[in-house]
């Protein structure tokens, strides 16, 4: 049986208005039509205002999806290579793998745990297409740095921007450097369209015009301008040079939700900084924690809130604080994320190359915090009252 904690590591993200509800429910009472109507229309067009880019929107089913569609429209070959951090969530790669596209793994720098950039421009090499880079745990990677090299070198950036929304660089959003970017609306991410859903931004117009195809099976929505949706079940009209397409379109009533909640996204996003902010601040006078270093310009969404704990510093282990925590106390601590370059799927495929030493180190050391907005003030000190007790009784040697 599951243990119940007094304080689970994550639910769902944030709460719907009264607004939000009684919208859904007119849809679903007046509607002509569930998937690929109008407000699926507006949701994308909103997004685009939201990130103030230049590029379009095309919104999916889920973060995954988004990331299957980019992967398609690029056509790499096995003789190409594309370069992903291995310190991320599974789905940022598997996509990839389908195209028999080799997958060099780059590491994270200690400071911010994101990308670490000088061990990216040491394995660049000639047969590298594409660049996907991971902004992490809602703060942005050096993705100024990145657009530089990718640049110079004539490589395709794909951004991802699953736990990013909102965050920025000098007022400068993620997702609006990259040739594509990718979002995800999952239930644990700071916004949700229902659970799941996603979002595919594309800023390099060579793509643009494929994406309506392969996002629903070689037909495209809003093709008759007078009207929002015409149907086209005759044929796979879309010239998708030889790609076979998906069906990875949102529903209305996710489009519905999108729409509203980008309203809310600023207000949630500083709530998070706040309360991220009174956690670190309490818990980095323990000089064998630490935590990610914001950069001057950086804005954080804090999506997550890891942290990293030095055991080299310590007589006590990572994995003993994370027990006592959780049973003493009740709050779930979890561990993220085993280094994918050791998953048995991508050993099985020929993809597990690399040393990556700061990955690995922190995948030992790391614990990430409970943080979401459904908790209370109340919760929030009790994490910081209980994690306190604990690191005080844990003796710290001097380097």
């Amino acid at each position: 049986m599951l243990k119940k904690f007094k304080i689970p590591w994550s639910p769902r993200s944030h709460f719907f208005s009264s607004k939000e509800k009684n919208g859904l429910i007119k849809i679903l009472d007046k509607s002509d039509c569930l998937t690929q109507g109008i407000w699926l229309k507006k949701f994308e067009n909103k997004f685009i205002k939201f990130l103030n880019s230049k590029g379009k929107a095309y919104a999916v089913t889920s973060g995954a999806s988004a990331i299957e569609l980019a992967a398609s429209v690029l056509r790499l070959k096995p003789s190409d290579e594309i370069i992903i951090p291995s310190h991320t969530y599974c789905a940022s790669a598997i996509p990839f793998t389908r195209y028999g596209t080799k997958i060099r793994w780059v590491d994270i720098n200690k400071d911010d745990f994101t990308i670490d950039v000088e061990h990216l421009k040491k394995i660049i090499n000639k047969k590298t297409k594409v660049i996907f880079a991971v902004h992490l745990y809602g703060l942005p990677c050096h993705i100024d740095l990145i657009k530089k090299i990718c640049k110079k070198k004539k490589i395709i950036l794909i951004e991802d921007c699953a736990q990013s929304l909102g965050a920025k660089i000098k007022n400068k959003h993620t997702g609006t450097y990259g040739d594509m970017s990718i979002f995800s609306f999952h239930q644990q991410k700071n916004m949700t369209t229902l659970g799941e859903g996603g979002m595919l931004v594309v800023n390099n117009k060579k793509f643009q015009k494929y994406i309506p195809g392969l996002r629903h099976n070689g037909h495209r929505a809003y093709a008759n301008k007078k009207k929002y949706w015409k149907p086209a079940m005759v044929d796979v009209y879309e010239d998708l040079k030889g790609v076979a397409p998906f069906n990875f379109p949102m529903t209305e009533i996710q489009a519905y939700v999108g729409y509203h909640l980008l309203d809310r996204v600023k207000k949630l996003n500083n709530i998070r900084n706040l309360r991220a902010k009174k956690i670190i601040k309490s818990l980095k006078v323990f000089k064998f924690i630490k935590f990610q270093k914001i950069k001057k310009n950086f804005f954080s969404s804090y999506h997550l809130l890891p942290a990293y704990f030095d055991q080299n510093l310590t007589n006590f282990s990572r994995d003993k604080f994370i027990d006592i925590i959780s049973k003493k106390y009740g709050i779930q601590l979890i561990i993220q994320y085993h280094p994918l370059n050791k998953y048995h799927f991508f050993k099985k495929i020929n993809q597990a190359n690399n040393n990556l030493k700061n990955t690995y180190n922190f995948y030992k050391n790391m614990f990430s915090i409970p943080f979401h907005v459904w908790m209370s003030d109340k919760e929030i000190n009790y994490i910081i009252s209980s994690c306190t007790k604990e690191l005080k009784k844990i003796k710290y040697f001097e380097k």
